[in-house]
């Protein structure tokens, strides 16, 4: 199998001392072991917290898309953020293109039986934890609703909370003409993410586009979801 690597610290000065070498030597000594090839390994220092700020990442994701079969981490906490991050990673990035996630410290790899149940596994525990965090926020969000104000949830695409009241969101409105006129037009969701990313549109947030996202999109118009 092809892999790509990342690695990634938080700053400068992990990056002087030897986190990325471990991370390296990781992801090294994991593909010597399972005969796996790798193709390139992408260093990157900065937060894990937007996707945009990460070119190297970007650019690892694109080599994946393009060459390889899926994608190499040392660590969870250096590919992304959280366990959600991740999951939608897969969902929205890997699975549609038949791509693998290799995680060491979790032993996740999801082309494995087993890889792929911790993967659900996490998943579980993830809903778990918004089910519990929104049981908690109920009161909250009911005592607003009752003074008027919105209070339940992100807004959908298209639109956003201002001062308690929902208005329409125009730049994602304008990404909703987008798409639906090139989905009229009959392109493909891939098509239309590519095209999207092309000319600067953003999802909610502040990602790229993937076929998913778009269909997402699409789906709302018509009714679907």
């Amino acid at each position: 199998m092809k892999l790509v690597g990342y690695v990634r610290v938080s700053s400068e000065s992990q990056a002087e001392n030897t986190s990325l070498r471990e991370q390296r030597q990781k992801i090294e000594a994991y593909c010597y072991a399972f005969n796996h090839e790798l193709l390139q390994i992408f260093e990157e220092v900065g937060s894990g917290k937007n996707t945009t700020h990460r070119p190297q990442f970007l650019e690892a994701l694109k080599l994946v898309s393009e060459s390889a079969d899926g994608i190499i981490a040392a660590k969870l906490d250096r590919l992304a953020r959280n366990t959600r991050d991740v999951l939608a990673l897969v969902d929205d990035v890997l699975q549609p293109q038949r791509k693998a996630l290799i995680l060491l410290d979790l032993q996740v790899d999801t082309t494995t039986p087993q890889g792929y149940m911790i993967l659900t596994v996490m998943s579980a525990v993830a809903k778990l934890e918004r089910d519990i965090i929104n049981e908690r926020t109920q009161g909250g969000r009911r005592a607003k609703a009752d003074n008027g104000g919105y209070a339940y949830g992100a807004p959908a695409f298209g639109q956003k909370a201002v001062d308690g009241e929902l208005i329409p969101d125009l730049e994602e409105l304008d990404a909703i003409e987008a798409i639906r006129k090139h989905h009229k037009s009959g392109k493909s969701f891939g098509a239309i993410s590519k095209w999207m990313n092309m000319n600067g549109y953003k999802t909610k947030l502040g990602r790229q586009w993937h076929p998913n996202s778009v269909k997402r999109v699409v789906d709302r118009l018509y009714h679907k979801t």
